[in-house]
């Protein structure tokens, strides 16, 4: 795979579409394929639990498939799990 120069980073704040995802910040990130990461958020504007766990689609420009924990240490497990 070639060089990862995604701007998906740990310490970014996602702009989002004014959804859950707007302010969330990036806790980590492992590349999926070459479109694609799979994040470890911490949303505070979430009215589900504040950890999330989505799929972010380059080409989109966005996040889809979240999955939300009121835990760090469940959502850091869920993450370990998680390959797309």
């Amino acid at each position: 795979m070639n060089d990862d120069v995604s701007t998906i980073k740990p310490g970014i704040v996602l702009q989002g579409d004014g959804g859950v995802s707007s302010g969330a910040t990036i806790l980590m990130h492992k590349r999926a394929d070459e479109y694609t990461d799979v994040i470890l958020c911490l949303a505070p504007e979430s009215t589900h639990d504040p950890f999330v766990i989505w799929t972010y689609n380059h080409a989109r420009g966005r996040c889809l498939r979240g999955e939300y924990f009121n835990s760090l240490q469940y959502a850091l497990n869920a993450y370990e799990e998680r390959e797309f």
